[in-house]
């Protein structure tokens, strides 16, 4: 950046004091109050930028159905459906309401059938495990709704599903 267009500005010469200080203090709250950060916005981050990190191949998110009839209504869509797949391996999960309304019910479907290591990714917490059954079939009760992910350990390399919003 060149200094010289700053050199008709008033006291631009001088040192940094207080009430520079002050001034920044101000417009930093007047940023905060008219374009605040998004609320988890640090912590989605985080848990987007872990999960490119693991040494894992992605599967692609293949198809995803809604209820019947809730294109057009005003309350929010919560997907019912979800499959993933990938060249090794395909996913399905249905998600059900958990036992409270901020909790959903993860049932999953693997194929080929399988009994796989499965772990169920969201930011700020522990992985959970399961292990699906010689059909393929998976559980994960009462799963706080947010961002999460599967991984599911299959051979050498791991299979992971991109985040989806539970």
């Amino acid at each position: 950046m060149d200094m010289t267009e700053f050199d008709d500005v008033p006291g631009a010469d001088q040192a940094f004091d207080a009430s520079d200080a002050a001034l920044l203090a101000r417009v930093a709250a007047l940023d905060e109050r008219l374009d605040p950060v998004p609320d988890g916005l640090t912590e989605r981050s985080l848990f987007a930028m872990t999960l490119a990190g693991l040494e894992a191949e992605v599967m692609e998110l293949q198809v995803v159905e809604a209820p019947v009839g809730s294109v057009r209504s005003d309350a929010p869509v919560e997907t019912r459906t979800i499959t993933f797949t990938h060249e090794r391996l395909t996913v399905m999960i249905a998600l059900s309401a958990g036992g409270d309304r901020d909790t959903v019910r993860v049932d999953g479907w693997l194929a080929p059938a399988a009994p796989l290591a499965i772990e169920l990714r969201r930011p700020d917490e522990d992985p959970r495990t399961t292990t699906s059954d010689e059909d393929g079939r998976f559980v994960i009760d009462d799963v706080p709704r947010g961002p999460a992910s599967l991984l599911i350990r299959q051979g050498e390399t791991p299979v992971t599903t991109p985040v989806v919003e539970l």
